[in-house]
């Protein structure tokens, strides 16, 4: 695949291509390390939606295939790392729990139904963990209803902000969010917010453009099959 077969000579050539505009917002939006690998944390808890959670880690790998910046981990939502993915198909094991891992540059929280959503936001333990990150956090992102997860704590008030369109007006219960539609996600400031499911590789992909460029996001897409550019428009009308 293109994105994993760059030669040392093509190396430069390719780095000089990065799309200005994007990497100038980052400089000076974005403050990540240049002496280590970018943190890149995902919380993991009993029920997270399989592609919520394997989407952006996918995009976040393939970007450190290209240039090994990325150091990528899962942190489950308690002190049990063995975590049951939705449907009971799929048993993780996180490196971390959030009471030993380390501070991430970018949080990642993916979302589940509806009803796992109330009972996990009711975990203060956890919901603290997430607030006590953001602090030092250079992107906060969510995917699908980790969106409510992230409304939950508070963050999200004054922001404009997505998640999964059967579960908008869960987030519109919050008025101090600002809530798009039919949107694939959304940008304000360090908090990215994914409309659902496969929304989360755009979410990652578009951090991956703010920080790389849009070439390397796009060439990610286009090894992973992906058409990032694609709508909302096939939702039904209202």
């Amino acid at each position: 695949m293109k994105f994993i077969k760059f030669s040392l000579l093509t190396l430069p050539l390719l780095v000089c291509s990065l799309n200005s505009n994007a990497q100038e917002i980052a400089k000076s939006t974005f403050n990540f390390p240049t002496d280590r690998k970018i943190n890149i944390g995902v919380l993991v808890y009993d029920g997270v939606e399989i592609v919520d959670t394997g989407g952006p880690i996918d995009v976040f790998v393939k970007a450190n295939n290209w240039n090994g910046n990325y150091n990528i981990y899962t942190v489950s939502a308690t002190a049990n790392k063995n975590i049951i993915m939705d449907g009971g198909t799929v048993n993780l094991v996180s490196k971390y729990s959030i009471y030993d891992a380390p501070q991430s540059d970018i949080l990642v929280i993916p979302g589940t139904s509806p009803e796992i959503v109330k009972t996990i936001s009711a975990d203060k333990k956890m919901m603290n963990w997430i607030v006590s990150q953001n602090e030092k956090t250079q992107m906060t992102m969510s995917v699908c209803t980790g969106g409510l997860i992230l409304a939950n704590t508070g963050l999200l008030d004054g922001r404009s902000a997505t998640t999964h369109h059967w579960s908008i007006d869960e987030l519109r219960s919050h008025p101090k969010i600002k809530v798009q539609e039919k949107t694939r996600f959304v940008v304000d400031g360090k908090f990215l917010t994914g409309a659902g499911v496969t929304s989360g590789m755009d979410v990652a992909l578009q951090a991956i453009e703010l920080i790389n460029g849009k070439e390397i996001a796009d060439d990610i897409a286009l090894g992973m099959v992906y058409d990032r550019y694609n709508t909302m428009e096939f939702l039904p009308k209202k």
